[in-house]
């Protein structure tokens, strides 16, 4: 073997390794690929799922005394209906000597629930008088079918007793709030007013105190240089004394 032949072996050798390195730089490629378009699936597999869970139904309930009556109510704050509600009432306690259920029709049928509605039904009369106090607590079994996947849902619940009907409370504090925003956005006025004015008038004062100035007088003064007399009629002083003329 002369030293030509030797040359073009190693040369075919180099060529082979070169190829090698390219071949597996490839199948790593492609590897990589295939696990990203994997993962990629994957995890929107799971987003749709996750997404498909947050819009299921979800029931609430609230045990409250009116007249003299003990009232379930039942409400659907998820984002999707539930169907075929199906309510079995195990047992009630701690309502003095009235332990046993007087349900109304409405809590012995099916119901349908869509987002954010309620249905309430009375089921038995309250143990409250002179010499009793109560806090009853029921428990219930509960079926019904979730509106976005159409699966059927069933658990036990142990509902306590929350006091009376406490909506006219909730619009109580409502008005309460609307009111001291009310408050807040005339203090904010009457301040806005008496900067703009150059008065001095509480939030209180009834006045319908006649504007002194305006703005295209007060710019034509600014541009003038002309300097105005403090107004000391129609305002309070610094000790607050009102001043009408």
């Amino acid at each position: 073997m002369n030293i030509i032949q030797f040359n073009e072996i190693i040369e075919l050798l180099h060529s082979i390794s070169d190829n090698s390195t390219a071949n597996i730089i490839a199948l790593v490629s492609v590897i990589i690929s295939g696990i990203a378009v994997l993962s990629s699936i994957y995890f929107s597999v799971q987003t749709r799922k996750q997404y498909i869970d947050s819009l299921s139904p979800l029931l609430s309930f609230r045990l409250y005394e009116k007249s003299g009556y003990l009232f379930l109510r039942i409400e659907n704050t998820g984002q999707s209906e539930a169907t075929e509600i199906s309510l079995t009432f195990k047992e009630l306690s701690n309502n003095g000597e009235q332990n046993k259920f007087e349900l109304d029709e409405i809590l012995k049928s099916k119901l349908t629930l869509y987002p954010n509605e309620t249905v309430t039904g009375g089921i038995c009369r309250s143990g409250r008088n002179i010499v009793t106090s109560i806090a009853p607590v029921i428990k219930i079994e509960v079926s019904y079918i979730k509106g976005n996947t159409k699966e059927k849902i069933q658990f036990f619940r142990c509902i306590c007793y929350t006091g009376t009907n406490d909506e006219n409370v909730f619009m109580k504090c409502e008005l309460e709030d609307i009111s001291r925003k009310l408050n807040e956005i005339s203090c904010s006025s009457n301040r806005m007013a008496n900067y703009f004015e150059g008065r001095f008038f509480l939030k209180s004062d009834v006045i319908n105190a006649y504007p002194s100035s305006s703005m295209y007088k007060d710019l034509k003064d600014a541009i003038n240089k002309t300097e105005r007399e403090e107004i000391k009629e129609n305002t309070r002083d610094e000790l607050g004394n009102l001043h009408i003329e």
